[in-house]
């Protein structure tokens, strides 16, 4: 056997490993990076009330996050495609710990909304890259159990972050806290310098470097279907997030926080083993089911009388989310080329954040003049009718190859 052999057999050999020192560094920077956005989100208003007594204003310092980090996602997924990977996820939680720190100086609501605004910024690109970096080290043939497994870090944050966040506000203030995540991200930044970065990549991202910005270089125009269907699946959580304590309230309902520590298990254990099924049995199914399962959980959450009934919608709504969700941001890289992941990941994401920002709104408007039992209502046929919008789309793609394919043997 020649050495090129060797070589190509050592590449083909490292390329099919999936748990390498690099991806769970990135496993580890996303748990970081999110486990500090949590900490912060469930007590920002709270920190803006103290500045000014204002529950407008804390509205807007709380939702002005979510606004800045939208707008920045095509940006950040043209810039993964564009740039250095690593050097941007470093620069990110750099960015980062110094809007936090901003947190700890900030004696008015002004100064207060320009560090939110760029923390959100730094939040749009260190989420978008970091996932685009971490393709890098997931085998294709492998990239949705990557992608479940990659996401178990943010689905452990969102467990931890917020009971973690209140306890350090209340055991030793805010200042504290924001020290603890200036230092978590500054951690995070570290463990990326140690991250030992593909030589062909800088070689592909000087020639891109050098492209023109065009509309392909903000938007993957073959995700735009899968990241309105993942939209859903938010738009869904947005609902539930906002509602679900009032609607216990109205229904006399205790304990209703059990529906979240539920889910959070579930999306837990379903990150486990869901990249597996997806692999191994394609998009369609998984959706399909991750879909209908949703729209139920949204029906019986609407009808819901008692705790158990809302506990088995948590685990259904939770099995939907988990599946659908990996199933189809896996779908929207493979879609690209690997010079596109990032603009993919951009794209998939820039539905969620839509998704989950006009859920409460849309919802509150229909609960407003009718009830919650309608609005979930709505939610569940909004869900069965994307599941039309995707079988239509995934047929019109079957269609297309399939004539390329025929075209082509003639």
């Amino acid at each position: 056997m020649s050495s090129s052999d060797n070589i190509n057999n050592k590449s083909e050999k490292n390329i099919s490993v999936l748990w390498s020192r690099a991806f769970i560094f990135l496993i580890a920077v996303s748990l970081i990076t999110a486990t500090g956005f949590n900490m912060v989100y469930t007590v920002i208003s709270k920190y803006s009330m103290d500045i000014q007594n204002s529950l407008a204003m804390a509205g807007v310092i709380s939702g002005i996050f979510s606004v800045a980090a939208l707008v920045m996602r095509p940006f950040a997924g043209m810039m993964a495609d564009f740039f250095n990977k690593k050097y941007l996820c470093i620069g990110a939680n750099v960015v980062i710990g110094l809007s936090v720190i901003g947190y700890f100086f900030s004696s008015s609501i002004p100064v207060l909304f320009f560090f939110r605004v760029l923390h959100g910024v730094a939040f749009g690109v260190s989420s978008t890259v970091n996932i685009a970096l971490a393709t890098r080290f997931i085998p294709k043939e492998r990239l949705g159990e990557g992608i479940g497994y990659y996401g178990i870090g943010q689905v452990v944050a969102s467990i931890i972050g917020p009971n973690l966040g209140i306890y350090v506000v209340d055991k030793y203030g805010f200042q504290t806290l924001f020290i603890v995540i200036t230092l978590l991200s500054f951690l995070g930044a570290a463990l990326l310098l140690c991250l030992k970065y593909p030589a062909e990549e800088n070689k592909m991202e000087n020639v891109r470097a050098r492209s023109k910005l065009t509309i392909d270089a903000l938007i993957a125009k073959e995700g735009i279907i899968y990241a309105i269907i993942g939209g859903m699946f938010s738009f869904g959580n947005g609902v539930v997030s906002s509602f679900l304590i009032l609607l216990g309230k109205e229904r006399n309902i205790a304990n209703v926080g059990i529906f979240f520590s539920v889910g959070a298990v579930v999306v837990f254990l379903l990150r486990l083993f869901v990249g597996r099924i997806v692999d191994k049995t394609g998009l369609a199914i998984i959706v399909n089911i991750s879909l209908i399962v949703s729209a139920i959980s949204m029906v019986l959450i609407g009808v819901a009388p008692t705790l158990g009934l809302l506990i088995v919608a948590s685990v259904l709504k939770s099995i939907g989310q988990g599946g659908g969700q990996v199933s189809l941001q896996s779908e929207s890289i493979k879609r690209v080329s690997p010079s596109r992941v990032g603009v993919a990941t951009s794209t998939y994401y820039i539905g969620a954040d839509i998704g989950q920002g006009l859920g409460p709104i849309i919802g509150g408007g229909i609960s407003q003049y009718f009830n919650y039992t309608v609005m979930f209502m709505v939610c569940s046929v909004l869900l069965l009718v994307s599941m039309v919008v995707f079988n239509v789309y995934q047929r019109k793609i079957r269609y297309s190859v399939d004539g390329e394919v025929q075209q082509t043997a003639e």
